[in-house]
């Protein structure tokens, strides 16, 4: 064979067997189920785990659920699969750039919910420096967050989803996972002293973008639909609220 022929079948037979591998991927992903033997539901959420789930799990079912709940966007006969992975690197295998996330929605996978080792006994979050998390960011607090995610590309489209503003969608992600409303007032102050909170690339949370929706939802009166047609401005907004409000 001649040795130009011998590198078009190696590249044939490479490229076959990435296509192979990306097929086996996203089947993977798809339908993770094989690898998670144990499954708890509640309403229209079904848990999966690789280890028997404990009694703790109804309550942190049922305190998701009535998170998601408070949503225009719930939909009753939408079943979301959340998927727990009790080791960082099989929460990587699913999740790739984003391991560090305290959970991952698989919008293009059907919504399926990946989230990081956690306890479900204690209904804690491990982070990625191998502490839980604390605060009011619980497990179902994560959970609802990765759900309304779904929720939201439900609704709206996958193609549209993915144009609206990351503050849109991890701003009204996290207004709904959160179990109160936002304090408008006091957010205003915090972003205007510059709190550590508010900044989101510094300390991971949302509380800058939740203010945001907040604001938009409770005294704009937006509805969700509203929030999440089209592709805000978020400086516009932020502008609005630091300089015009009250």
């Amino acid at each position: 064979m001649r040795p130009q022929r011998r590198w078009l079948s190696l590249l044939r037979r490479a490229a076959i067997g990435f296509l192979a591998a990306s097929f086996g991927y996203v089947a993977l992903v798809v339908h993770p189920q094989p690898l998670f033997a144990h499954s708890a539901g509640r309403g229209n959420i079904v848990l999966h785990a690789r280890q028997p789930l404990p009694p703790e799990s109804t309550a942190l079912l049922d305190d998701a659920l009535e998170r998601i709940r408070r949503s225009p966007l719930y939909d009753a006969q939408r079943v979301h699969h959340v998927f727990l992975c009790d080791t960082p690197p099989l929460f990587a295998l699913f999740t790739l750039w984003n391991h560090n996330a305290g959970g991952v929605t698989a919008i293009w996978a059907n919504g399926n919910v990946f989230i990081r080792p956690a306890s479900v006994r204690r209904g804690r979050v491990v982070g990625a420096s191998g502490v839980e998390k604390g605060g009011e960011r619980t497990l179902a607090y994560y959970v609802a967050h990765e759900i309304t995610h779904a929720m939201t590309a439900d609704r709206i489209g996958r193609l549209a989803y993915r144009e609206l503003a990351v503050f849109q969608v991890e701003g009204y992600a996290d207004y709904v996972a959160f179990v109160r409303p936002v304090d408008v007032g006091q957010g205003r102050r915090q972003l205007l002293a510059g709190n550590a909170d508010m900044d989101p690339q510094g300390s991971g949370h949302y509380d800058r973008y939740r203010l945001l929706v907040g604001y938009l939802l409770q005294e704009r009166q937006l509805s969700a639909e509203q929030l999440l047609s089209q592709r805000l401005d978020r400086a516009q907004i932020e502008a609005e609220l630091l300089h015009d409000w009250r």
